[in-house]
């Protein structure tokens, strides 16, 4: 988890730098128009990255069949995918009233085949918990093709510059992944192989395509009834809560599956440890996320320039629905741990039900308002999510509640000197980077203060990791 921490909070750093500078010089039309677009990537990759790739990484006796009959499925569904976008762009063009969305989209598509290409073998470091090597490659894969982004960028080649940047990145990620791993595929395609992985992985690829249609579902209705501008102004005002969230959440999921796998029959010993990610995760996202809600004005006018001004409140909402998604998630891990997909499907029935009904309400009303309803929705998606763990190991969101109880309280504690101390400087920039450092000084005494056990945990697992590595 070190490794994987590591590996994500490097590279949303890095994206996050690349972001900003991107949105200085990009506006907010064409970062609408990005946004749409990549909702059908994202839609597209779910087919690639889920379901089949988690049943490999679940599934403790895999063979070799096992993980080439993914491989050539993955890229026989990627062909499938691509096909489909380069027949509907013409489709999706009209109904946006944007002709140029033919043509990005069969570029941008090329991305699913070559993502493809490497996601089997991406699972298989994994597998092994090789995190050192997933970070050299994303590493080397990002900043290169950041800053092609930026050049591009530069010479006017507006939306053009972030189509490139994805195409680039896949590219680069897929050679250095190949080139580093030690796995040739038989090129088998197992009928019973794909039978077994069939069985976990369809109700998960199900499962996580709704949740990524009705996930993205607001950037089509805003793109859509609202206008390319506003969905830019709402990508931007998620931008820095999704760098957070794309930080701990991929380095927890990734993590949990395979690392507590081995404890799918051992009940008791696998609650032990949800209970402690559980209090860890939030003792160390808690501090990040407050400072987003309660410094958005201050830090998206410094970074992005007042141009983006209208993100302001969007960024405050989505700070604290990430935060609630994050803690959350650990529930439907210990689902996919036990091997129950059918109740993540059918928890994430309702989940959505909750959720498009809360956006429809909420669109006639702005983006502002799509934003209030996501936070809403994330607070009984928490519930929700818990209940069949609460119900069949005895850990629900009552107790989960209970045992970070002390930690948010520390959290809110830690408000004060946010808002009290950019009061006192005038330069905006100078007042951010010196609240930040006192706030989080603030929130660690608080934490010693109360004698919260995670952080000794933290502090010793910190010491052993750096000392193993040196």
């Amino acid at each position: 988890m070190a490794w994987s921490g590591i590996e994500r909070l490097l590279l949303q750093a890095i994206q996050f730098v690349l972001g900003i500078i991107l949105a200085r010089i990009l506006s907010p039309n064409e970062y609408g128009t990005m946004a749409i677009l990549m909702v059908f990537i994202v839609l597209s990759q779910v087919f690639i990255d889920s379901g089949f790739t988690k049943a490999l990484t679940q599934k403790i006796d895999r063979d070799e069949n096992d993980k080439s009959t993914v491989f050539i499925f993955n890229i026989f569904i990627s062909g499938i995918c691509y096909s489909i976008i380069w027949l509907s762009s013409p489709f999706i063009a009209e109904f946006y009233q944007i002709p140029e969305l033919v043509s990005y989209l069969k570029v941008i598509g090329l991305s699913l085949i070559i993502n493809a290409l490497y996601t089997v073998p991406n699972t298989l470091f994994t597998i092994e918990l090789d995190f050192k090597t997933i970070t050299l490659i994303n590493f080397i894969s990002v900043v290169l093709s950041g800053i092609l982004a930026i050049y591009l960028a530069y010479q006017g080649y507006g939306i053009w510059s972030l189509v490139y940047q994805v195409l680039v990145r896949s590219s680069l990620a897929c050679i250095l992944t190949w080139f580093l791993l030690k796995w040739i595929p038989n090129f088998r395609f197992s009928k019973e192989s794909f039978k077994h992985l069939f069985n976990y992985g369809s109700k998960l690829l199900a499962s996580s395509l709704l949740a990524q249609l009705f996930s993205n579902l607001n950037s089509l209705l805003i793109g859509k009834y609202i206008g390319a501008k506003e969905l830019g102004y709402y990508s931007r005002g998620t931008q820095f809560s999704d760098v957070l969230y794309n930080t701990f959440s991929p380095a927890i999921n990734g993590v949990l599956l395979p690392g507590l796998a081995p404890l799918q029959n051992q009940p008791d010993v696998l609650i032990k440890h949800a209970r402690r990610i559980i209090k860890t995760t939030t003792l160390i996202t808690l501090p990040f996320f407050l400072i987003l809600t309660v410094l958005a004005e201050p830090i998206i006018l410094v970074l992005l320039t007042d141009k983006w001004a209208p993100a302001i409140p969007i960024m405050q909402m989505f700070s604290m629905a990430r935060l609630i998604t994050i803690v959350g998630g650990v529930n439907i891990n210990l689902l996919y741990i036990i091997g129950r997909t059918d109740l993540v499907l059918r928890q994430q029935y309702v989940c959505i039900a909750i959720r498009v009904g809360l956006v429809l309400l909420a669109l006639p009303r702005g983006v502002v308002m799509v934003a209030l309803a996501e936070l809403v929705s994330s607070c009984i998606h928490f519930f929700v999510n818990a209940y069949f763990p609460g119900k069949l190991m005895g850990y629900g969101g009552g107790s989960q509640l209970k045992d970070i109880l002390r930690i948010v309280l520390s959290g809110l504690i830690m408000i004060i000197p946010l808002y009290l101390i950019p009061t006192l400087f005038q330069n905006l920039l100078i007042g951010l980077i010196i609240t930040v450092i006192v706030s989080i000084i603030f929130y660690v005494v608080i934490i010693y203060y109360l004698k919260i056990a995670e952080l000794d945990f933290i502090v010793k697992k910190a010491r052993s990791f750096v000392k193993n590595k040196t």
